[in-house]
């Protein structure tokens, strides 16, 4: 049933479905549904909840191949579709975009985060970077591709290679801008 969820909020968004609806196409009664999750509220955050269960285990990984893992799965089906969506749908919902942010987004961006301190601690990159901007020029073409993807646009842009651009200024030694 959260699979049907999670495809009805990434199609849809919060208010684009119906319970009876989530019903029908999981297979289960409304009734059971409702002895589950006591509100729309507590089934959506039960759906934000499962989105992030199969991020992959990156901690072993090399820090560039660990990064290109990561966005490739962030830039997957349904943070490429559930993006647009949650764009529109959060400005009328505030509690449902912070529920958004703490579920799925906080999680991700943490997991990134903790690859870029990695590469840090391992002299790989610059011990000063600023956290929040490589991850912010990580992320944010990981997540333009996956939209683009999820609407049959081809870009000649890959994951691999924005995480590499993005290392190349990172290194360690790198030159740093005035700004």
């Amino acid at each position: 049933m959260i699979e049907h969820l999670v495809d009805l909020l990434a199609e849809r968004g919060p208010d684009g479905f119906s319970v009876d609806e989530l019903a029908a196409c999981s297979g289960v009664g409304k009734a059971a549904i409702y002895r589950r999750y006591r509100s729309r509220d507590e089934l959506i955050e039960a759906g934000f909840a499962s989105i992030n269960e199969s991020m992959p285990d990156v901690s072993r990984m090399p820090v560039r191949e660990a990064l290109v893992t990561l966005l490739q799965w962030v830039s997957g089906a349904h943070a490429g579709g559930m993006t647009p969506t949650w764009l529109l749908g959060m400005q009328h919902n505030p509690q449902i975009k912070d529920l958004y942010m703490s579920r799925v987004v906080q999680p991700r961006r943490e997991a990134i985060r903790s690859v870029l301190r990695r590469g840090c601690a391992e002299g790989l990159l610059d011990p000063d970077l600023d956290l929040e901007v490589a991850l912010t020029c990580l992320s944010a073409p990981a997540v333009v591709l996956g939209m683009h993807r999820a609407r049959g646009y081809r870009s000649g842009a890959t994951i691999a290679g924005v995480v590499d651009m993005a290392l190349a200024g990172m290194l360690k030694g790198a030159p740093a801008s005035d700004s």
